[in-house]
């Protein structure tokens, strides 16, 4: 038995649901499901039983929540007062972000929590999506924010912001008066988008594959302003993110939403899987969320 497992518990008592937990505890309810049965086999007792009104505790379960309640504030506060301890000296925090990231927050993001937080020495970077997620791997990077999706078994991670892609199609294409792209629109088409360093080109490539056909990438860039310059020359169909499509605004290109819904661009806060992070790496972690909320 673990502290984990007991917050895991506490937080299915609180939702009466495994999938509502894991929701909220951004696990897989597999995953979930696993830690609940390891503490029922530690403890030798059920803890759940389901009814046609839902889930339903036992009566370990009710003696095991009493009991966790005060075990987990307990531990809450010797953690929360060991952090207050250490912040007293200057906490250095290495943060890094993807390429593009920083224009979908705020520019003003960094220099706020700087203002706010004088005594967290912070350090920032930027990176394209993969070398972003090696550099948390090797620990050259405390935090980061990426884009999604990302490997559950070796982050830990929070979808923070989403945001809509979006074809762009020159006027003189007849592609240009459709009010919403498929995928297999442009089956046989010339695609123009960021390169395989990003997510964004493997949600694409995937994309295209689901729907029975590869793309013909007719050029790659490190640069999404570029698809943007060869969409409005008409040299193929750009593939953008809205936030980028607000910023630069052809008249001749036509910025057509996909109907798949799912086809997004996440801005995902990770840091490396079963790592505690420093007083400092939690306070930017909230501050990013609390950002993000206003």
């Amino acid at each position: 038995m673990d502290i984990k497992q007991l917050k895991y518990f506490l937080q299915i008592c609180e939702d009466e649901s495994f999938s509502k937990a894991a929701k909220n505890l951004y696990i897989t309810q597999q995953g979930l499901s696993k830690a609940i049965k390891s503490l029922e086999e530690c403890i030798n007792a059920p803890l759940f039983y389901r009814t046609v009104s839902g889930l339903k505790l036992t009566e370990y379960g009710k003696y095991l929540k009493e009991h966790s309640i005060h075990l987990i504030n307990e531990f809450d506060l010797i953690l929360n007062d060991i952090n207050k301890m250490t912040s007293l000296n200057r906490q250095k925090l290495s943060v890094g972000f993807s390429f593009g990231v920083l224009n979908a927050l705020s520019t003003d993001l960094i220099d706020n929590f700087k203002q706010n937080n004088p005594n967290i020495q912070l350090t920032t970077a930027e990176y394209r999506d993969f070398d972003c997620e090696k550099a948390i791997l090797t620990g050259e990077l405390d935090v980061a924010l990426t884009v999604g999706p990302v490997d559950e078994s070796k982050f830990n991670f929070k979808i923070v912001q989403t945001h809509n892609l979006c074809a762009l199609i020159n006027d003189k294409h007849y592609l240009s008066q459709k009010s919403e792209i498929s995928f297999k629109d442009l089956k046989n088409e010339k695609i123009i988008i960021v390169d395989k360093n990003f997510k964004l080109y493997h949600n694409f490539i995937e994309k295209c594959r689901q729907a029975a056909f590869e793309p013909d990438i007719a050029f790659t860039t490190a640069e999404i302003l570029i698809t943007h310059k060869l969409s409005r020359l008409n040299k193929g169909i750009g593939i953008s993110v809205d936030f980028v499509v607000s910023d630069i605004n052809y008249p001749n290109v036509y910025s057509i939403p996909f109907i798949d819904k799912s086809f997004v661009w996440n801005v995902t806060l990770i840091y490396k899987k079963d790592s505690i992070l420093s007083y400092a790496g939690k306070i930017f972690t909230d501050y990013i969320i609390q950002f993000n909320e206003k």
